[in-house]
């Protein structure tokens, strides 16, 4: 009999963030393939842990069957290692890991350095590990991390939409542009709204939308925004389920996402799904998630080069309309959640 696989996620499963999507779609393809053992949610303050949180994952482990195997979410891994190092020998461990924990924006450097010296130990012990996107499977490489027990499995996206409904807005008309994303400092919100500070002579509005995950940074965000005088027309919507995004994809002209680094970045390949151009960075894998001739990417941290691309954008509509085509256009050859699914389950499970 197959080994089950059991998937230990780090908090609430239906957190609505691109690294708990792709651990629900892990799990669903997993309990397709007849698999799944269960899942085990271990709440916590990762990815630092404390007395109470480590014996919340012992006590889930020692519930889990000799011989199955373990997937543990990369921002717990690490930090429970010490935990799951006891069920070594009875268990198979493996690690997802959407990007290096030290690689996190806003780290002093030595708890950068710690991070990532400790998730690198905590990784030796797994018997593979999985990353979410080839730019991270060579992150870790360069970070001493043996490539041969690395598989990487970029997320996907759901069903293609019908994207009939997509036309250019009208000569003149104001570009509708819109961000998803948690309001956390690596999402780079900031800078967005200090790049359209100077483009207050163009027609644009914007929606972010997002959970106040850092509420330091989020009322960071809100006063830059009214010290500003962009109240009027920039638009912060909290949290929004993911069944209700739809209406903000459906009436967005552009995608803009200014991220100070990401393992993969699923929201800019979501606005792809739904025909919309994106403008983005070059940090992390962003550019191996953003399509050719569907965006334009900007460097990480630079306010003036998102000015110059936001302006180039509102100002050129043919230009607008060229990646707008590039996007539709690159929906239909997107990755979708079933690749993912299934690739997943071949990573976790063949040959261990």
């Amino acid at each position: 009999m197959a080994a089950p696989v059991f998937f230990l996620v780090p908090g609430d499963p239906e957190t609505p963030t691109g690294g708990f999507v792709y651990d629900r779609h892990a799990v669903r393809g997993l309990a397709g393939a007849g698999r799944l053992g269960g899942v085990l949610r271990v709440d916590g303050p990762f990815p630092e842990t404390d007395p109470d949180t480590l014996a919340r994952a012992a006590a889930a482990l020692a519930g889990v069957p000799d011989g199955a195997v373990l997937v543990v979410d990369g921002l717990a891994y690490a930090p429970l290692v010490e935990v799951v190092r006891p069920h070594a020998g009875r268990l198979t461990p493996v690690a997802l890991v959407h990007h290096p924990l030290g690689d996190e924006t806003g780290l002093d450097a030595a708890t950068r350095t710690r991070w990532l010296r400790d998730e690198v130990d905590a990784l030796r012990l797994a018997r593979r590990i999985v990353t979410t996107s080839r730019t991270t499977a060579r992150r870790l490489a360069e970070l001493g991390v043996d490539p041969v027990r690395v598989v990487a499995v970029p997320p996907g996206v759901d069903g293609p939409v019908d994207l009939s409904f997509r036309a250019p807005p009208a000569p003149g008309a104001a570009l509708r542009l819109l961000t998803v994303a948690t309001l956390i400092p690596r999402k780079g919100q900031d800078l967005l709204v200090e790049a359209l500070s100077r483009l207050s002579d163009r027609a644009w509005t914007l929606d972010l939308v997002g959970d106040a995950r850092h509420p330091a940074y989020a009322r960071t965000v809100e006063a830059r925004i009214a010290a500003l005088g962009l109240g009027d027309r920039i638009t912060l919507h909290g949290a929004v389920r993911h069944a209700e995004l739809d209406r903000f994809w459906r009436a967005a002209d552009l995608f803009v996402l200014p991220s100070r680094h990401e393992g993969w970045g699923i929201a800019y390949v979501e606005a792809v799904r739904w025909g919309l151009p994106v403008i983005g960075t070059d940090a992390g894998a962003i550019p191996e998630a953003v399509p050719e001739g569907a965006g334009v990417l900007v460097p990480a941290g630079d306010a003036d080069a998102l000015a110059a691309a936001l302006a180039r954008l509102l100002d050129d509509r043919a230009e607008y309309r060229r990646l707008a085509a590039g996007a539709v256009a690159a929906a239909a050859t997107l990755r979708r959640w079933s690749d993912t699914a299934r690739d997943f389950t071949a990573a976790v499970t063949e040959g261990l």
